[in-house]
């Protein structure tokens, strides 16, 4: 008879807590986003259905992966508003969007 594994507090924490499920589902969206190129990016937007999450969780937890994100607006555009949010899977090739 197999023996029954117990349950720890971080199994618990890893199904249940927004502050460990959210960021495991956000850095999961940058491997998949990696694995399509050492240079793929994502509008936010998209990359919010890629990590399965909502708009709000993603306004709580977006800060924790900063250099991730390019804030650009799109030529031809106005210039009120706060720009569009880009997601890169490299973080140095954020830094490069960004210089």
């Amino acid at each position: 008879m197999p023996s029954k594994t117990t349950k720890t507090l971080a199994d618990f924490r890893s199904k249940f807590d927004r502050s460990v499920v959210i960021p495991d589902k956000i850095r999961a969206a940058l491997a998949a986003l990696a694995k399509e190129g050492p240079e793929a990016w994502e509008y936010e937007g998209e990359f919010i259905k890629r990590a399965m999450i909502s708009q709000s969780d993603m306004g709580l937890y977006r800060s924790g992966f900063e250099e991730h994100v390019v804030v650009v607006k799109d030529i031809g555009r106005s210039t009120s508003g706060n720009g569009r949010k880009v997601w890169f899977a490299d973080k140095k090739v954020a830094a490069k969007a960004r210089s």
